[in-house]
């Protein structure tokens, strides 16, 4: 899946209005990201996790941009599916799938598909 056709699956299942905002934004952005001309951080950190979804090939259909709760967090979910998963974007390219377990830690993993497998909440 391309990384506008990712964002656009994002888009049409977010329910916050300013992440929904964010998305349109990055949408609009798109292009100077992936020429490296953009210096928004929160959009490079947010492409970041694109590229990272495509890269992974993970199928992102039902899925939405949950909760932003920290500059370098992504949170995600699938409202049919009731499954969640984290990026986070530490450093600027870096991406790392998390879940939060039992505790309400978070707890990084290899993939996006383990991160879905243990997440506790």
């Amino acid at each position: 899946m391309k990384k506008i056709k990712i964002a656009n699956e994002l888009l049409n299942n977010t329910l916050n209005i300013y992440i929904k905002e964010f998305v349109q934004n990055y949408n609009l952005n798109i292009r100077e990201l992936e020429e490296g001309k953009c210096l928004d951080e929160s959009l490079i950190r947010f492409h970041n996790c694109v590229s990272y979804i495509e890269t992974e090939n993970f199928d992102i259909t039902g899925w939405m941009l949950f909760e932003i709760p920290i500059f370098y967090a992504f949170c995600f979910r699938n409202e049919r599916t009731n499954q969640k998963f984290d990026l986070a974007a530490w450093d600027l390219g870096e991406v790392i799938p998390r879940y939060l377990d039992e505790n309400w830690c978070e707890r990084d993993c290899k993939s996006i598909n383990e991160a879905i497998a243990n997440y506790s909440f």
